[in-house]
């Protein structure tokens, strides 16, 4: 509890920063003056704080990582800046007092346009990890000026809207000009030698400013912050003046704008050449920079460039800054003058990497032509590469077909797995399952041919962030019963086991799961107009719209008891509420398909009352981590649902099951490793294994025969037909029973009768309240393992070589 005496030391910081920003004081003040208040007196914290960590850092000569990723979805700063300061709930008690809405405070925030889904969470939580456990970290990004986008709904179809995020973000960001560097787009290399090394002379190349802004982190109860550098293109030549004058205005401002597309939006779409060069330019853009950067700050303090394993860390998250591998030779072999064994040595070293994705789709291939197009010189030393592990895979034995399926170059092609396979020290998938495809299936002649390269890091995520902060309420009883170490060591929350069978302890977690429902019907409410029964079942899929998550399977469940609710509305069923929330690519049709169905569904069953009693169906609009952090905690079926061996790892599943949600799951990702941790009685698993789906699918997977089959399965494809709202999407049904356009290669029909058996357990169970609720505090005790803290130790100790500070 706050003393007078703080409350009163914190009124004075916030004064001080109001009275000097905005010569008002506490009481006077605006929402907006009270929001960049709060922001600076962080953000001044956090820079004081890694002053003295980079005092220490250099004092002791550590290792760094530095974390490099295309997605940093960090969400809202402002609240966790105060969480992780260890003043949240003094600054709410004074707004409080002084009659002021914090939480109004926190909404002007935007989230940060920094990331679409998983992949950028994850980066986020690892950040936080890092600085908290006190491990020296930069994570490099790229200061996009839209996110993704902002997602509509219009007559029940996904509109993007642009997402201006800056406006509010701008001051979470530290502009670096001392950091600024060059990176070179296109025209030609001349090579020539030059007192013994070979040097290399740009022609015509269009040079583009890296201006880079940094963003702190601070670590929790923790000394330490982690630093993520935000890079933004810039023009040398910002504006022709002589062009202008003339009255060629849009000339005038040519090369700049063009030049400022390189950072102007996360994920441009790709279904087009122009598309795909801006995002290889983007890519090569994050790479130059980062790598630049690294080199220069290693080479600034211990002098030899030959030291960097030694004292640097380089992760790549995903392939997308894989181009950081000739990047780095680049630097190495034409600014150093290293040898090319030299310097791929030290790349070899210094360099790791983890896959998220088994997806043949999301597996980046890029033409030839276009690398060399982009950046020439990169172009010829992945050629070299290329040639040299050719040879090396010769001299091991493999055939001219082994080496070139396992080759960086194919077909005019460059295969950016094949690249960051080869320049890695070590490679990582991101649950059990998932890194033993990788090593057994997908890149098994790789592990035939490097030793101990391949690895697993199940993947975590922040207790602080999607307990603590996001779930006050259940945060306070857990702090009641075992302590608040569990913030910092969440193996702690095993503790919580011994109160599984204590009725008022088990009568709490079901208050305070009612509570949080209720919040959220609000806030749902508010958001969107939507009202839901917080008394019902709610049923939550929230992840990206695609076709291997199956929410597709989700909807058939759904249709189902829309159609048996119509023929017994008094079917003796619990309320059920279905939440979906995601957001599709803006090209890809299909799951934008899904969306309209989802919206088309949800208000055709609103036409039928009786029904809409028993069964609800709501998108939320614009899911963001925001979102996430009120959701989550209102959860009580979390759908984790796609054809097994088709997801790598899955958070979303962690986050909900860590707020007390029942898993709907098959035996896929880290659905696997929650059970076996939690108990086989913790979660409802369905559906067919990998082995089995393989051979349903080797044999000749025939959705025809299902639907023969199974009356439950036609009922509901021809719902699909006859269509919701007024709107046949008879197209879905053709695709579920294989048209000669689209094919369901996720099998849901399939899965769909052990999908829909899950329900009646899920009834019988949520019947039974005490039982329910035991189930969601043993699994929530069991739930430390999947801290990304205890990911983030394994990286450190087993990958990087880090040591704390």
């Amino acid at each position: 509890m706050a003393t007078k005496k703080h409350e009163t030391s914190i009124l004075q910081i916030i004064n001080s920063k109001l009275e000097k920003y905005f010569n008002v004081k506490f009481e006077d003040a605006s929402n907006n003056q009270l929001y960049n208040a709060l922001a600076k007196i962080s953000l001044d914290k956090f820079l004081e704080k890694r002053l003295k960590f980079n005092k220490e850092y250099n004092k002791k000569r550590g290792k760094m990582v530095y974390y490099l990723c295309m997605e940093f979805l960090v969400g809202k700063s402002l609240k966790s800046a105060l969480f992780n300061l260890g003043i949240l709930d003094d600054v709410a008690k004074l707004f409080k007092k002084y009659n002021k809405d914090l939480t109004t405070i926190f909404n002007i925030e935007d989230d940060a346009g920094l990331g679409n889904g998983g992949l950028g969470r994850l980066a986020s939580c690892y950040l936080d990890s890092l600085a908290s456990l006190k491990y020296a970290v930069t994570g490099h990004s790229i200061r996009y000026d839209f996110g993704l986008f902002k997602q509509k709904f219009v007559d029940g179809k996904q509109i993007e809207v642009a997402d201006e995020w800056l406006k509010s973000g701008e001051v979470w960001q530290v502009p670096r000009p001392d950091r600024a560097c060059t990176v070179r787009f296109g025209g030609s290399v001349r090579e020539y030698m030059q007192d013994g090394h070979m040097k290399v002379e740009y022609i015509d190349a269009t040079e583009v400013e890296a201006f880079p802004y940094d963003m702190m982190f601070g670590g929790y109860n923790s000394k330490n912050v982690a630093t993520l550098r935000l890079w933004s293109a810039r023009s040398f030549n910002t504006f022709d003046t002589k062009m202008f004058s003339q009255g060629e205005y849009e000339k005038a401002l040519a090369d700049k704008n063009e030049i400022e597309l390189i950072t102007k939006v996360l994920y441009p779409a790709d279904n087009h050449i122009q598309g795909k060069s801006l995002r290889v330019k983007q890519q090569y853009f994050l790479a130059s920079a980062s790598m630049q950067n690294i080199v220069s700050n290693h080479v600034k303090k211990y002098k030899a460039v030959k030291s960097l394993p030694q004292y640097v860390a380089i992760h790549i998250n995903d392939t997308h800054p894989v181009l950081c591998v000739p990047e780095l030779m680049r630097i190495l072999l034409d600014d150093y003058a290293l040898s090319w064994e030299e310097a791929w040595d030290i790349v070899t070293k210094t360099v790791s990497y983890t896959n998220h994705t088994i997806l043949k789709e999301s597996l980046e291939v890029w033409d030839e032509g276009l690398i060399y197009r982009t950046a020439p010189r990169i172009h010829s030393i992945i050629m070299e590469i290329d040639k040299r592990f050719r040879c090396f895979a010769k001299s091991k034995g493999l055939n001219d077909y082994e080496i070139e399926n396992l080759a960086i170059v194919c077909n005019k092609c460059i295969k950016m797995t094949n690249l960051a396979v080869i320049s890695s020290h070590t490679v990582n998938g991101v649950s059990k399952l998932h890194s033993d495809i990788l090593k057994d299936e997908m890149l098994r002649d790789y592990n035939k041919l490097y030793d101990n390269k391949f690895t697993n890091v199940t993947n975590g995520v922040t207790q602080r962030k999607w307990l603590g902060e996001s779930n006050p309420r259940l945060t306070d009883l857990i702090k009641d019963l075992i302590g608040d170490k569990f913030l910092i060591k969440p193996e702690e929350l095993l503790k919580l086991t011994k109160y599984v069978n204590n009725k008022e302890v088990i009568k709490k977690v079901k208050d305070i799961k009612q509570k949080n429902k209720k919040d959220f019907a609000e806030f749902l409410y508010k958001r969107q107009g939507v009202k839901i029964n917080p008394n019902s079942i709610f049923d939550v899929q929230a992840k990206r719209i695609h076709e291997y998550k199956r929410q597709l399977l989700n909807v058939l469940n759904i249709v189902y008891f829309f159609e048996v609710l119509k023929a017994n509305p008094q079917l003796d069923i619990p309320n059920q509420t279905f939440i979906f929330a995601g957001k599709a690519a803006s090209g890809y049709h299909m799951a934008k398909q899904i969306i309209y169905l989802i919206n088309c569904l949800a208000a055709e069953i609103e036409k039928h009352p009786q029904v809409a009693e028993k069964l609800k169906v709501v998108f939320v609009e614009d899911y963001s981590v925001s979102v996430s952090e009120v959701l989550m905690p209102a959860t009580d079926v979390s759908e984790q649902i796609s054809l097994a061996g088709m997801e790598a790892s899955g958070t979303g599943n962690m986050k909900a099951v860590l707020n007390g949600a029942l898993m709907v799951c098959t035996e896929d990702g880290a659905n696997i490793e929650i059970v076996n941790h939690c108990g086989k009685d913790s979660a409802f698993m369905f559906g067919m294994s990998k082995e089995e789906a393989n051979t349903t699918w080797v044999s000749g997977y025939n959705p025809k025969w299902y639907y023969d089959n199974n009356p439950k399965i036609k009922l509901v494809v021809d719902s699909l037909k006859k269509g919701f709202n007024g709107v046949s999407f008879e197209s879905i049904s053709s695709y579920l029973l294989w048209s000669s356009q689209n094919k369901d290669v996720y099998m849901c029909l399939a899965d769909f009768e052990e999908y829909l058996k899950t329900r009646e357990k899920i009834f019988a169970l949520y019947k039974k309240p005490q039982q329910w609720h035991q189930k969601c505090l043993q699994n929530i005790s069991k739930m430390g393992y999947f801290s990304s803290d205890r990911s983030i130790e394994e990286y450190a100790q087993n990958i990087w070589k880090l040591k704390k500070i």
